[in-house]
């Protein structure tokens, strides 16, 4: 019986057979196999007992069994909570580890099983793989012969095979793999393909595809020319799960590996044989000290292949590391030029806007010092226009005054006659500033009125006295000359200009106010645009991880609905629920939920259990894509 699957379903040669046939691997998932059946049978014990401890571990072994490793390794930690550093535990997460490619991390598990106790033979042909898919052929055959000689199994035989087609042991490998040939083992042909391959016979790989594997041969040629050229560890995930290059989480997971010491290769079991079936040959009886000498050369021989095999091994491991560090080296130098190709852009972008930004800040500024110096001029005239006017006025009030100081002395001292004499003409004058005075003072001489008593004439006797004429005493107002109507046009021009620059300046600040505003708005929306932007690239934000309710599965996506119809007519707990599904390789899940807690899930498989339906509790990663099914 095949205890151990095929944990290389992933492989290029298996994988491009699934897909050839839809049908027949649709008809594949949904065929009822015996461990599928076991799984159920476990999972109405966790219905009724969730913590039950032996259920747990036999869930996840089967779920590792069946292809679903991500469900074993949550079944394995809900029974590491219920019996913390248990030895079977570890020895079945590792499995399912090393399904899901971590080798790395399985073998640390295994290593702490067999601390715990836990006999190696129960986990050696795992083991064995984890080693083949680290670097270390040589300890990966040595579980592997363990493992055979607990118990026969096919899939063991071919991982041993595969494992000397790495180290080159041809002849040996093809032994082993005889038996399953001649019976049209086709995952035998597949290694036995592989094999050749590997020692550069890639024609003969190619004819056993063509022949085997028909419609295939020209697809796998790239693949079988290629693996010549691996390390042993890129051939073992090349062989085993299609994997033709590393990558930065196998080397992530290869430093989680404990130290690991390379055995020295052993001579295969099949070649004893062998060599025991040979006939003898015909030789004369040695004596006891020549059988001594011999048996000393022949351990001196092994010692040296041992050697050498551990020599080769650890150059292969060392060359490997080496690769690996070249890789990741490569890696660190064209993340560091992206980064610094990013800080360049940044930079040269911050420079451009801070360009910007100072010949904005001084194209403002120029315009308030323009308008600044436009009032001040418009100040200054308007100031230099009234020191004028205040001029002119006091120099019109001296002359005013003078003249009218002279009209009163000449007044007191000329003698008065019975009639007023008349006024004698006042001499010409020849300029404007003379005609505008004698203007003015004729004026004032005219509303002057002098007392009698001060000319030294009495009022007649039979008269009254005739009132005195009140003296004017308001200001005198000249008419304004040519040049004071051009200095008053002047300062109100002045003013206006004044006036215009003040409310320039307010609107080129209003201006500059509403586009800094407008800037800020900006950079705010931008700044939004690109978290929302952001966020909707991030998967894990997107898709969060969630717990489900798995019922059922199936290749073909179309039909789930109508499962899920058929499912809800033995159920009443599924009525009325939305349906969803994730990927599962070859298979899709049929989900229901998602749920707010794991309690809260398994609370629904125990209610579905009741109604008479097996289901159990699936968390999904986070950014995993769960895509609604129509009702």
């Amino acid at each position: 019986m095949n205890r151990f699957p095929s944990i290389g379903r992933g492989a290029l040669l298996a994988t491009l057979l699934v897909a050839s046939t839809p049908a027949l691997a649709q008809a594949i998932v949904q065929q009822p196999t015996p461990n599928a059946d076991r799984l159920s049978a476990q999972m109405r014990i966790l219905a009724t007992s969730p913590n039950d401890i032996a259920a747990l571990i036999e869930a996840g072994r089967l779920s590792t069994r069946l292809g679903d490793p991500e469900a074993a390794v949550q079944f394995f930690a809900r029974a590491d909570k219920v019996v913390p550093g248990d030895a079977r535990v570890m020895a079945g997460r590792a499995s399912a580890l090393l399904a899901m490619e971590r080798p790395g991390e399985a073998l640390r598990l295994f290593t702490a099983a067999e601390r715990a106790g836990m006999p190696v033979s129960t986990f050696a042909a795992d083991r064995g793989l984890a080693y083949d898919l680290l670097g270390y052929p040589t300890n990966a055959q040595r579980d592997y012969r363990l493992a055979l000689a607990n118990e026969q199994d096919d899939e063991v035989t071919r991982r041993l095979a595969l494992s000397l087609g790495i180290t080159g042991d041809v002849r040996a490998a093809n032994q082993l793999l005889d038996p399953l040939l001649r019976q049209n083992d086709r995952p035998a042909w597949r290694a036995h393909a592989c094999v050749l391959a590997m020692q550069g016979d890639a024609a003969g790989a190619d004819r056993i595809a063509a022949t085997m594997l028909p419609g295939f041969g020209a697809q796998l040629a790239p693949f079988f020319r290629r693996l010549q050229s691996l390390s042993p560890a890129d051939r073992a995930f090349a062989v085993h799960f299609g994997r033709l290059g590393s990558t930065p989480a196998r080397l992530a997971d290869a430093r989680l590996a404990p130290p690991i010491t390379p055995a020295p290769r052993a001579q295969a079991p099949v070649a004893v044989a062998a060599v025991v079936a040979q006939p003898a040959q015909p030789t004369r009886k040695l004596s006891a000290r020549e059988r001594r000498a011999a048996r000393r050369e022949i351990e001196a021989r092994q010692r040296e292949a041992e050697l050498a095999a551990a020599r080769k091994a650890e150059a292969d491991r060392v060359a490997q590391v080496a690769e690996a560090a070249r890789a990741a080296e490569a890696a660190r130098a064209a993340e560091a030029a992206r980064l610094a190709e990013a800080a360049r852009v940044a930079a040269a972008t911050r420079a451009a806007q801070d360009a910007a930004a100072e010949a904005a800040r001084r194209e403002h500024a120029e315009r308030l010092a323009q308008a600044a110096r436009a009032a001040e001029a418009a100040r200054v005239a308007e100031a230099q226009r009234l020191a004028e006017a205040a001029r002119l006025a006091d120099a019109q009030r001296a002359a005013v005054a003078a003249e009218a100081q002279e009209a009163r002395s000449v007044a007191a001292a000329a003698p008065v006659p019975a009639a007023a004499a008349p006024t004698p003409p006042a001499p010409a004058r020849s300029d404007a500033a003379a005609t505008a005075t004698d203007t003015t003072l004729a004026t004032i001489i005219r509303n002057l009125t002098i007392p009698a008593t001060e000319l030294g004439v009495r009022p007649p006797p039979s008269a009254a006295p005739a009132p005195a004429a009140p003296v004017a005493t308001a200001p005198v107002e000249p008419e304004p000359s040519a040049r004071e109507r051009e200095a008053a046009d002047k300062a109100a021009r002045d003013k206006a200009a004044a006036d215009r620059a003040a409310k320039d300046k307010a609107a080129a600040d209003k201006a500059a106010k509403d586009k800094a505003t407008k800037a800020t708005a900006a950079k705010k929306a931008a700044a939004e645009k690109a978290a929302k932007a952001k966020a909707k690239l991030d998967p894990a934000k997107q898709e969060p991880a969630r717990q489900w309710v798995q019922v059922a599965g199936g290749a073909n996506k179309a039909d789930l609905p109508k499962a899920y119809r058929a499912l809800s007519t033995k159920s009443a707990a599924l009525k009325g629920r939305s349906t969803w599904t994730a990927p599962l390789r070859a298979t899709n899940r049929l989900l229901v939920g998602p749920f707010k807690t794991d309690g809260e899930a398994q609370a629904f498989v125990n209610t579905l259990a009741k109604q008479g339906l097996s289901a159990f509790v699936w968390s999904s990663e986070p950014g995993q894509k769960i895509e609604q099914l129509p009702k």
